[in-house]
């Protein structure tokens, strides 16, 4: 006679994450026999999502195979065990497509962190000479100046000072002004930010300074105007609510 072999418990090795998981039943049914885990009937805190499922189906199947000796409506009691084991079935095939599509969230986000940025390197757009003023040792947060009115009437907007990039920038400009504004003392940059205390207390120092709301010549005025009041309504438009608040009857209250 011939005997089934079954095969020892093989764990699935994640690649990305080098994390050891056990199959579900459905992906390999002799997971419910193997020696190493057929005693796990109740889930505990320290098993996998997958362990869980299976402790609960070995114990659903325990209890359906032990009731059909005990009962003489076995056909009731096999369809309910049955339908426990597709619920728990359905269960894995929800979390596992949970997790696939957060897998790929994450992905794209490593790939394509913005795609304000991909589609203006798609279209060969300079971000650092089209579309802001890149921070300077004299204009570290790229404010309007009284100079600019003069000299540069065209400026560009200044970057967001949130994104941690131009954050960086902005910190290394305001240390080399340090050092061009005392030219008789070489490295001061050095002996002042010397220890991770010093550099601290110099980007705490940095919080009373700011990028002003407008940084253009003359300021947004369209767009500001158009958020205060673009979605007004008025009568003038033929919008009939406005239009009722002109009649000598509408109150406010």
């Amino acid at each position: 006679m011939d005997h089934q072999i079954i095969p020892p418990l093989v764990p699935l090795v994640d690649m990305n994450h080098t994390t050891v998981s056990t199959p579900f039943w459905s992906e390999n049914p002799n997971i419910l026999c193997n020696k190493a885990c057929i005693m796990e009937f109740f889930p505990t805190e320290n098993m996998t999502y997958n362990e869980k499922l299976n402790a609960i189906s070995r114990s659903v199947i325990l209890l359906t195979v032990v009731g059909l000796f005990l009962t003489t409506n076995r056909i009731r009691l096999f369809l309910i065990g049955l339908a426990t084991l597709g619920i728990i079935f359905f269960l894995h095939q929800h979390h596992t497509n949970q997790e696939s599509t957060q897998n790929v969230k994450e992905g794209l986000e490593i790939l394509r962190p913005s795609p304000a940025l991909d589609y203006l390197q798609k279209n060969n757009l300079n971000t650092e000479s089209t579309v802001f003023q890149q921070p300077t040792v004299e204009n570290p947060f790229g404010n309007v100046m009284m100079s600019d009115y003069d000299y540069n009437p065209n400026k560009l907007p200044a970057p967001p000072a949130s994104n941690p990039m131009i954050n960086d920038m902005i910190t290394q400009n305001a240390k080399k002004l340090i050092q061009e504004a005392n030219p008789g003392q070489p490295d001061i940059d050095k002996k002042l930010f010397h220890d991770l205390t010093e550099q601290l207390g110099f980007e705490q120092s940095m919080r009373q300074f700011n990028t002003n709301p407008s940084t253009t010549i003359p300021n947004d005025q369209g767009a500001f105007a158009e958020f205060c009041y673009g979605s007004m309504v008025s009568c003038k438009e033929g919008n009939l609510f406005a239009c009722a608040r002109n009649t000598s009857h509408y109150t406010n209250y």
